[in-house]
């Protein structure tokens, strides 16, 4: 079996990445494994014998699917491949498309959220999705949305929730922190669809009657100069510290006290899994794997989408309940035993692209 797979994950460029240790464990599935990637140079990078990654430059994005579409071109006339998967529902998503039309080979979409779901993006997404050999989600929430909003087919949809291989360090190097305080941590990209805005904005309610409320944020992003001007406006000072890029993980969740994302949209939902792996109660917004592994009141608690009320409302539970904290802990640990493991979930992979292949 030959898989030419589209991303537009540049980290796959990096051996060392999480994403390219995890795909290279695809090698003993198939016969050939090819991933190329939109990027600002060209490169290649060998993972292992089967699975490869390919960096296609440009200047810009519209020259970069230029020379991405005439690569692909070049490599479908010479190799013969069984499958194109892509991991996009747009611009990218519409180049497998074409191809896969001009070599009458079937295409997966792989559907893993529906970020910035507007304009030319919303047009691409719903002509391309129903044109899919098949369809792969994450969560059983997104296939009820593809049945709901693109009236896709029932069968044509494979949900694969995503293996997340990360190890909580039991023993880390603890973050320094004042002892008295209350430690809310986010570990995610700073752009608007994570709604960071909204946490600071509940943080500060929160700290009328909880001064002992901080939060935490690992990761960077656009986002970043925009927020951090908003915490100095609700006068957070030290109460939120914008801690960036880490690779320290496991020391930011043993440190904090509660876990919260309050995304406006998710597919899943990883660094949910990573806290609950880590032993840390969470709160999270009706996204991703809210409903699926964070049941409300048993192991999470879930709030509306946007719901800043309700979020405080949520912070302030686990800030007074510590015998609830335990039990969201021992709920969510129990949740993550049930979810498939990265070899379940790549035999279930290669289950799915024979069934399409058959077809």
């Amino acid at each position: 079996m030959k898989i030419l797979n589209f991303s537009l994950d540049q980290s796959l460029l990096n051996r060392e990445s999480v994403a390219s240790r995890r795909i290279s464990n695809l090698g003993g599935l198939v016969e050939r494994y090819l991933i190329l990637v939109p990027a600002r140079f060209n490169s290649k990078l060998d993972l292992t014998p089967q699975v490869a990654v390919t960096g296609v430059g440009g200047k810009n994005k519209p020259l970069s699917a230029f020379r991405l579409l005439i690569k692909a071109t070049e490599i479908l006339n010479n190799t013969h491949f069984d499958l194109i998967t892509v991991q996009d529902v747009y611009f990218l998503a519409l180049i497998a498309w074409y191809l896969a039309k001009k070599f009458k080979l079937p295409l997966e979409i792989q559907v893993h959220g529906f970020e910035r779901f507007s304009g030319w993006r919303k047009i691409l997404a719903r002509f391309l999705l129903p044109k899919a050999t098949g369809v792969r989600v994450v969560s059983q929430r997104l296939k009820k949305q593809l049945i709901a909003d693109f009236k896709i087919e029932p069968a044509k949809i494979t949900v694969i929730p995503i293996t997340n291989e990360f190890k909580c360090d039991p023993t880390p190097a603890l973050i320094p922190r004042d002892e008295s305080a209350f430690i809310f941590l986010t570990v995610a990209r700073l752009v608007k669809v994570k709604n960071i805005a909204g946490e600071l904005r509940a943080l500060a309610k929160l700290r009328q009657a909880y001064p002992q409320a901080h939060l935490w944020l690992v990761g960077d992003g656009p986002e970043r100069q925009r927020l951090e001007h908003l915490s100095a406006q609700l006068n957070l000072g030290e109460a939120v510290k914008f801690w960036g890029q880490r690779k320290d993980l496991s020391s930011f969740y043993r440190s904090a006290d509660a876990f919260v994302l309050f995304s406006d949209s998710e597919g899943w939902g990883l660094s949910v899994i990573e806290a609950g792996t880590c032993v840390l109660p969470v709160v999270m917004s009706d996204v991703g794997c809210a409903g699926e592994v964070v049941k409300d009141d048993s192991s999470g608690l879930v709030v509306p989408v946007g719901d800043e009320s309700a979020l405080v409302k949520a912070m302030k539970r686990l800030l007074d309940d510590g015998e609830l904290r335990q039990t969201l802990v021992k709920g969510l640990t129990q949740e993550l035993v049930n979810l498939p493991s990265q070899a379940e979930t790549f035999e279930a992979y290669r289950t799915a692209w024979t069934k399409l292949i058959r077809k």
